[in-house]
């Protein structure tokens, strides 16, 4: 599904399973994918590498997925990478601080894999438009 094989993912989760998981999928689909255990380590994780895109659990134990958001967007390394939310817990609130934040998607769990896929594809395509704004030809 993506344009090149080298796009690169990083997956913030503190379910070793999801880790698993969405690396075995995206691995399939061609992505390079990179995974952290917690806020603290994709935060480090995303400023070494600078992914593509990033997928981030909402709900996780010492730095939730809204603080590592906010600290995402406020670094300057790091701002300009998409953000796309996961979380068990959809409840309107939580979605709506993450798009308050920055986030360009949000998907709750369990999601489908196409679904996953496509959202990421999305993200991708808006962050392709962001760094290479269309030029007027008039």
């Amino acid at each position: 599904m993506p344009d090149t094989p080298e796009r690169m993912v990083l997956m913030i989760d503190d379910e070793d399973s999801s880790r698993k998981l969405v690396k075995l999928l995206l691995g399939r689909a061609g992505f390079r994918v990179l995974t952290a255990p917690n806020g603290e380590e994709g935060l480090v994780l995303a400023k070494a590498e600078h992914p593509d895109v990033i997928l981030l659990d909402i709900m996780m134990p010492k730095m939730d997925g809204h603080e590592t958001l906010a600290r995402l967007k406020r670094d300057p390394d790091t701002k300009d990478i998409p953000v796309l939310m996961i979380t068990a817990r959809g409840a309107d609130p939580d979605i709506s601080l993450s798009f308050r934040l920055g986030a360009v998607y949000h998907l709750d769990k369990p999601y489908e894999t196409k679904d996953l896929l496509q959202k990421i594809e999305a993200a991708l395509l808006l962050a392709d438009q962001d760094t290479h704004p269309p030029t007027d030809a008039s």
